[in-house]
């Protein structure tokens, strides 16, 4: 485990007790258990301890089974979309781009940090005619985005691309911030490679009410790849130290994260898996069951409390000053 955790925006702040026995539910690499302290200046959580990036690689290992990816391309194949979030999250961008006043976004060059299978960068050529390339640590998702997607997915981390200065119009990074250890580094990088006046845009999950009320159990909390989670204003003023100008920040919210959050607290495990894997063992079955009967329920209450008191998501869009 690496030493001194410490919240990334006030590394001088005391940690806090804030949840233990956190597991990851999400994809089971794991049997151990994951403790997150909060930082006493902000509220942010900090995982702590936490594996060192010497170490953390091997958490990443069954992120996308094979299963899981077999299956996805026959879908695709079969000529049904793709699901996931990609198409949602392109709508969402190219909606939010206009609404900050960005100037059309066809031919502009996109680049996706974090790309994972490729959906989103997909989407964002298809549906808002960019020019997109993405950058993952992955070469398996890399050549698989390539292979599904016909997206060019540059390997290893985005500091390692020595991309040219201004080499991009908009830099996207979604569900990614939360997983390296330096953001604020990361977020500068972000600066460097796009253009004066172009846009760099962020979505990480933050605490909601959902945290409040689950806890460890909380479907997003995701350990031990979730190194933090984010407070709004903590991420702001992330986003300045890095050099950026922030113009919007949204709270989107997601169907899905109260069923979920309920399952992981009835101790389901390998959530994607089950999920999406095509398993026809009984119990695959019944949580699939379980999980999409309640989604009705989850969409008209957690867009109720997306209404009050915002979503579990955190979509920060600012500029590099010209």
């Amino acid at each position: 485990m690496s030493a001194a955790p410490h919240c990334p925006a006030h590394p001088d702040a005391p940690l806090t007790p804030g949840v233990s026995g956190a597991r990851d539910q999400f994809f089971t690499i794991t049997e151990e258990r994951f403790a997150y302290r909060t930082c006493s200046e902000c509220k942010g959580l900090v995982l702590d301890p936490r594996p060192g990036p010497e170490a953390i690689g091997r958490y990443y290992g069954g992120y996308y089974t094979e299963r899981f990816l077999e299956r996805l391309e026959r879908r695709t194949q079969g000529g049904k979309r793709a699901f996931g979030s990609g198409r949602l999250r392109a709508l969402g961008f190219l909606r939010g781009l206009d609404k900050i006043g960005f100037d059309t976004p066809v031919g502009k060059r996109l680049l996706d940090v974090g790309a994972g299978l490729g959906a989103f960068a997909r989407y964002a050529r298809d549906l808002g005619k960019m020019d997109v390339r993405g950058v993952d640590f992955s070469a398996h998702t890399a050549a698989f985005a390539k292979r599904l997607h016909d997206v060019d997915i540059d390997v290893n981390e985005l500091r390692t691309q020595a991309y040219p200065e201004g080499s991009f119009d908009v830099v996207t990074a979604w569900h990614y911030l939360e997983h390296v250890y330096d953001p604020i580094t990361e977020l500068a990088e972000m600066r460097r490679v796009v253009k004066p006046g172009g846009v760099v845009m962020v979505e990480t999950p933050t605490p909601s009410l959902a945290y409040r009320v689950f806890g460890p159990r909380w479907m997003y909390l995701m350990p031990p790849t979730h190194l933090y989670h984010y407070r709004p204003a903590t991420l702001v003023s992330m986003f300045e130290q890095a050099g950026l100008q922030v113009v919007a920040v949204r709270r989107p919210w997601f169907p899905g994260e109260w069923a979920g959050s309920l399952l992981f607290s009835l101790g389901v495990r390998n959530f994607t898996e089950v999920l999406f894997g095509g398993g026809k063992s009984a119990r695959e079955r019944l949580i699939r069951l379980a999980f999409f009967g309640m989604i009705p329920v989850d969409i008209a209450w957690g867009l109720l409390v997306a209404l009050i008191a915002g979503g579990s998501n955190l979509r920060i869009f600012a500029r590099r000053p010209e």
